[in-house]
């Protein structure tokens, strides 16, 4: 299968090599930055290191994408927009987009290109991180992968969710864009870790693990309150279990989007020791775009949400912002209309013409 890998971060490292080492042929797409190597990418898993190569690399995104089966854009959603309006015009009708994840990136898609299937993963497939020019350790990848679209069902949603899942046979099928958004973990885990640490993060840089040395008691407290809420939205929503609890994932059960031991890698690796500030993508796209996004929504449903506002009030007076006002909202998503909101995620946005 041809799969297109758009962009330069940890998750475009981590999937053009996933995905050669599977027997795909994949295209790396950047906008102008080299790549490195001429697309030869070393790698480190938990079991092996070793090199590949991607079979094209290319700065051209119509070529990249032309005669694709899965285009992949493991970009930030801040990114989102930028990029569509560049990928929409050179797509193909009934082609398939995957944002990993997608934080509702599947809505801005589908309304560009409603004969398009965007798709959107509950967390990026793989817990990885560009370690050099040209290198990747990817020590955990997802062994259980929630995958929603837009539109969530018909021909061309099923056919999408097929090469997707061919992709990535760890691939759940949720009930559409929206139910993939409110599984998305980012917006949960990675909120109260800043939330709680930024004084560390601020002063100690690259010396303070986040993960490691942040993740405590108190913050996984707030933590699990958070998640409670998600999945209040959630049910209010009309969504069915499974939620996926982020419980899962701190007990190490086989139920998470990750294996039982994901967590022991993870800090096993080292890989997140790392700088962390407020322009990173834990502050920019899970706070900003995703813990906005639920609040927003659970707003717009009734559905009370006293941990996230509080995240929300706390790093807006760091940033200076209003973030629920600034960041991925109801005015964003052009309709505050929650019924035309999951109509649409369910049966795509022809029913916006109707």
């Amino acid at each position: 299968m041809i799969v297109t890998v758009l962009g330069g971060g940890n998750g475009a490292h981590a999937a053009a090599v996933d995905l050669t080492l599977r027997g795909h042929e994949v295209r790396w797409w950047r906008r102008s930055a080299p790549f490195p190597g001429g697309g030869r990418l070393k790698y480190r898993t938990d079991r092996e290191s070793g090199e590949i190569a991607v079979a094209r690399t290319t700065h051209d995104l119509a070529a990249a994408v032309a005669g694709s089966d899965l285009v992949l854009a493991p970009v930030p959603a801040p990114a989102q927009p930028e990029l569509l309006a560049a990928l929409a015009p050179v797509l193909a009708p009934g082609q398939a987009v995957a944002f990993t994840p997608g934080t509702f990136g599947t809505w801005f898609g589908a309304r560009l290109r409603p004969d398009v299937a965007f798709l959107e993963t509950g967390t990026l497939p793989y817990l990885a991180r560009v370690t050099a020019p040209g290198e990747v350790g990817l020590p955990v990848t997802s062994g259980r992968l929630p995958v929603g679209s837009i539109p969530g069902t018909g021909p061309l949603a099923d056919a999408a969710h097929d090469r997707f899942a061919t992709a990535y046979p760890a691939a759940v099928r949720v009930a559409d864009g929206l139910d993939a958004a409110l599984a998305n973990w980012g917006p949960v885990i990675h909120p109260p870790l800043i939330a709680h640490n930024l004084g560390a993060i601020e002063t100690f840089g690259d010396r303070f693990d986040i993960h490691a040395d942040g993740t405590s008691p108190a913050v996984l407290a707030t933590t699990r309150a958070l998640d409670e809420e998600r999945i209040a939205l959630r049910e209010a929503l009309g969504f069915a279990a499974p939620h996926w609890p982020l419980r899962d994932y701190h007990l190490g059960e086989d139920t998470s989007m990750y294996p039982p031991d994901a967590k022991a890698k993870l800090l096993a690796s080292g890989l997140w020791r790392e700088s962390v500030d407020l322009e990173h993508r834990y502050v920019r796209e899970d706070i900003g775009c995703g813990l906005v996004l639920t609040v927003a929504l659970a707003r717009a449903a009734g559905v009370e949400t006293p941990v996230g506002s509080a995240i929300l009030t706390l790093i807006g007076a760091a940033l200076g912002q209003d973030l629920l006002a600034a960041g991925r909202n109801l005015d964003l998503l052009g309709t505050r209309d929650l019924d035309e909101i999951r109509r649409v995620a369910r049966e795509g946005v022809a029913v916006l013409r109707s």
